[in-house]
């Protein structure tokens, strides 16, 4: 079990922890392989924590300047072939720092083949770019993963070569008191490219904030996998006190690379 958690925190981690780094560009959530054979990413089971993740920017610069605190909500549909809908919804605690510093407080529902051990799990990511580490905090256990800041070049994944993106912009307005700037993407699959015998339409809205430099708004809307929102909400510009972005002192610290094997791991109380 120890094992397996220990897998969730590296990729929770690498989805989530890069909470208030955002290059601008437009997003990706196509969910293909380079190659284009409908491979599904790494725990695509859990479609909202993909989302997440993909909006939260796993590329880009660190955001210093700009601190605030939010509730993240992200919410996905899908529609059965039997004309039922399931209806996912998660809301995270989301904090940035004036030095760029984030944390992510969340709840884990299910997690596809891990949700026995996950479930109802909550678990706390910080990432510190002044240090240059992750921290994975498990609440129940008393609990932190250490590692240091991931500095190679993350995966991406890519539609198919015979694909085309059209972007358009969709103005300015204002959401949470923030001005954003509406885009939409549209990524079309062309009838045969995946064994589809119609071209497939997937669409992406996004709402972004150049004075935060963050997505306030986020609509994905893939045939394949359903309807996906995620928005920011109740958006404090106030300063987060600085004991949110540090592991308490009663927590077992252990130190693990990125691949969550043994090497470099060991214990030591957090003084």
């Amino acid at each position: 079990m120890k094992r397996t958690l220990s897998i969730i925190s590296v990729v929770c981690l690498l989805a989530v922890l890069a909470l208030g780094q955002d290059s601008g560009a437009p997003a990706k959530h196509h969910g293909l392989s380079p190659q284009g054979r409908g491979q599904e990413r790494p725990f695509s089971q859990d479609r909202n924590f993909a989302f997440v993740g993909s909006e939260m920017h796993l590329r880009g610069k660190v955001v210093k300047g700009a601190p605030y605190s939010a509730t993240a909500i992200t919410e996905s549909v899908q529609a059965l072939s039997n004309g039922s809908r399931i209806t996912r919804t998660t809301t995270a605690s989301v904090y940035r720092d004036s030095e760029g510093r984030t944390r992510m407080e969340q709840t884990f529902g299910d997690m596809g083949r891990f949700s026995s051990e996950s479930k109802g799990r909550q678990m706390t990511f910080i990432h510190d770019p002044v240090a240059g580490v992750h921290y994975v905090l498990d609440a129940a256990n008393k609990t932190a993963q250490k590692m240091k800041a991931w500095s190679g070049p993350h995966p991406e994944n890519r539609p198919p070569s015979s694909s085309k993106a059209n972007t358009e912009s969709l103005g300015t307005q204002t959401i949470e008191g923030l001005q954003v700037e509406g885009t939409r993407s549209t990524i079309t699959i062309p009838a045969g490219q995946i064994g589809n015998d119609q071209p497939i339409e997937i669409v992406s809205e996004r709402w972004y904030s150049p004075e935060l430099q963050v997505v306030v708004l986020s609509k994905h809307n893939d045939p394949r996998m359903g309807e996906h929102t995620y928005r920011l909400t109740n958006i404090n510009r106030a300063e987060p006190p600085q004991s949110l972005f540090q592991v308490p002192s009663d927590y077992m610290v252990s130190e693990r690379s990125f691949g969550g094997g043994p090497r470099g791991t060991r214990q030591q109380n957090n003084d």
